[in-house]
């Protein structure tokens, strides 16, 4: 039906050099009729509501590979998509017509499924968050080929889990699909559990979903389907892993957002002036180049910690953010691959995204600050090895922006962490193993791989790039008390 529909319509897209249908992407979904119209995107939305919606069998749909551009599939010189063929001058003309189409199509999902109606697509950076719930980020963390850091936080080239979970409708459905060993038995060895954990734990920071299967996403290829790991469910009696229905949900209501739980990093560090209480001018160097226009001065006024901190005034921003930036004059030697942190108190006037980087070795991350004073750590993992400064680029916005108790360190000190009314969740991105200290002693699921040993400790000792799920040391499953003075009025 969909081929016949797209032939009718002289829909599809074409390879140049061969003439023959475009592999991998053969319908123009930018295919305009003499109306003006997409009419291949509105015939395919027509098929999906008449064939899918209209079931009501179906309580949502997943567009796989629904690209916002068709140029990106193109390989060297072997494989180029024949634009002219599609009713397009250039192919960055064809790009613009595709994206408007890939919105017109999702448009029409959204007003044939309804309000209610799950919508989920995938590939590269997301789009749609106007009509669709949420994005797959598929062979998590790696997808574009990127880290785990810019899978969840974000980067020049992808929104982020956490942003998606915001800006997508509501309520959002984002999700993670790791690719697991398929051959026969692997489901349950080391590689699996510890990707199925990774993955889980990084959808249960947020609000998103997650799964573990083959690549191919084909149950023909995995029985994925039956997989079935001790995160999935608990009995809370016991600590018990479970398969039982009634025992998943087990960490119950999150208690609030996740967020970074910091503790001392005993490595060395090449900050000279960590806190600005004598000037912000000795161990760092400071430039803002026209057009921008932003000061940086010491204020006593407030601090992140002691008396005083940097304060930077940007009052002309630019479109490239190291046109304002402070840089640190001592410099921490990196080998590519490794992990290194750069810890540090931050506020802003309004809350803006703060560009952390190590010199050209690759390493950066990008941090979310708001009004508040709070401790950051971010992971910085260079493709270089060399000798690095520490800098804070922060040209594209305008207002105030603070910085004190600045440090860059070899090494890790923190995970990322969500609690939940009945255990926590801790999440180590590294490759470091971590001993985390814990305010309480929380308990491991009693389950039946090594990590779910059931030892109660309140220090946990988390391999990298793994996850924790924990169970509260002591649960609160006293009944409240009858209510005595209940009366009904105003």
């Amino acid at each position: 039906m969909i081929r016949r529909t797209v032939r009718d319509l002289g829909g599809f897209l074409y390879d140049k050099n061969t003439g023959q249908e475009y592999a991998g992407l053969n319908i123009n979904i930018a295919k305009k009729g003499t109306n003006g119209h997409f009419v291949v995107a509105e015939a395919m939305a027509g098929i999906f509501r008449d064939h899918v919606i209209a079931t009501g069998v179906f309580d949502g749909i997943f567009t796989d590979i629904f690209c916002h551009t068709a140029a990106w599939s193109q390989g060297g010189t072997n494989k180029l998509i024949d634009f002219q063929r599609a009713g397009y001058a250039s192919l960055a003309e064809l790009d613009v017509g595709w994206s408007a189409a890939c919105d017109t199509f999702a448009s029409h999902l959204r007003r044939d499924g309804g309000a209610n109606f799950i919508l989920v697509g995938n590939c590269g950076p997301s789009a749609e968050h106007a009509y669709d719930n949420g994005w797959m980020r598929e062979n998590f963390p790696f997808q574009q080929g990127g880290t785990w850091a810019s899978n969840m936080l974000g980067d020049v080239s992808s929104r982020g889990y956490f942003k998606d979970d915001a800006d997508f409708r509501q309520p959002p459905h984002n999700w993670i699909f790791s690719a697991g060993n398929t051959g026969a038995g692997q489901e349950y060895q080391m590689f699996n559990t510890s990707a199925a954990r990774f993955g889980l734990a990084s959808a249960a920071l947020g609000e998103g979903v997650h799964t573990i299967g083959a690549s191919s996403r084909r149950v023909q290829d995995a029985p994925y389907q039956d997989w079935w790991y001790d995160e999935y469910a608990v009995d809370l009696a016991t600590g018990q892993s479970s398969q039982a229905l009634q025992h998943t949900g087990w960490l119950g209501s999150p208690l609030g957002p996740a967020f970074t739980q910091l503790w001392p990093n005993p490595a060395p560090d090449v900050i000279t002036n960590t806190g600005f209480e004598i000037d912000v001018t000795s161990g760092w160097s400071y430039r803002a180049f026209p057009p921008a226009v932003a000061t940086l001065t010491r204020d006593a006024t407030t601090a992140g910690l002691g008396s005083a901190s940097a304060h930077i005034q940007i009052t002309t921003p630019y479109t490239i953010d190291w046109y304002v930036h402070i840089t640190s004059l001592g410099r921490l030697t990196m080998f590519a691959g490794s992990s290194y942190s750069a810890t540090f108190r931050c506020k802003a006037g309004a809350p803006r995204r703060v560009h952390v980087v190590a010199d050209i070795s690759g390493g950066q991350a990008y941090v979310t600050v708001d009004t508040t004073w709070r401790q950051y750590q971010a992971v910085l993992v260079p493709t270089t090895s060399m000798q690095t400064t520490l800098s804070f680029y922060v040209g594209t916005e305008v207002g105030d922006v603070w910085f004190d108790d600045v440090h860059f360190q070899t090494g890790v000190s923190s995970v990322w962490r969500r609690d939940f009314q009945n255990g926590i969740v801790l999440l180590n991105p590294t490759e470091y193993t971590l001993d985390v200290p814990l305010e309480n002693p929380f308990r491991r699921i009693q389950g039946a791989h090594t990590t779910n040993n059931g030892a109660l400790s309140s220090s946990q000792s988390l391999g990298g790039r793994d996850a924790l799920f924990l169970l509260r040391g002591q649960i609160d499953r006293t009944r409240p008390a009858a209510v005595g003075d209940l009366h009904v009025g105003p």
